[in-house]
């Protein structure tokens, strides 16, 4: 890992503490990314932990997304990075290509570049919590993120 500048500004509204080796912060000092409806996230509270300026070996935007009752993340793909799911909490149906499956704590999904994917909370009363990550890229734009529709795959 290429050691960050101590004293370093992490990003723009960002708390954190950068030292010459790590950066350390807590996901209720980042604020959520504004992303649309119209661009498949229905109600998804997403953050993104890792300031874009981190200088790593191995670049990765890891996220923690918040899936309110009756939430979804529409299909949608990233042809520019795999991604990575793990479930912390909640009750949700995911799928990817033609395969889809209920996930709970503890599952894991790892969606390869270019595979078209989706999530939905089926709980009526609790949240859906999960932490991923985009591999190789630093954001969600460098991903390539593209939505793809209300297909079939997207429960209602």
């Amino acid at each position: 890992m290429q050691e960050v500048p101590q004293g370093s500004e992490p990003t723009a509204g960002r708390e954190g503490h950068v030292t010459g080796h790590a950066y350390f912060g807590d996901v209720e000092d980042v604020p959520p990314t504004s992303v649309r409806s119209e661009d498949g996230w229905q109600a998804v509270d997403i953050r993104f932990l890792l300031p874009p300026s981190m200088q790593l070996s191995s670049p990765v935007a890891l996220f923690r997304a918040l899936f309110p009752p009756g939430a979804a993340h529409r299909t949608h793909t990233h042809p520019d990075a795999d991604e990575f799911v793990y479930v912390i909490r909640g009750k949700a149906r995911i799928g990817a290509g033609d395969e889809e499956r209920d996930a709970g704590p503890g599952t894991v999904q790892l969606i390869p570049a270019g595979t078209v994917h989706w999530l939905h909370n089926l709980d009526e009363d609790e949240p859906v919590e999960v932490v991923g990550g985009y591999l190789g890229v630093q954001s969600l734009q460098e991903a390539g993120y593209r939505y793809v529709g209300d297909g079939p795959q997207n429960p209602v």
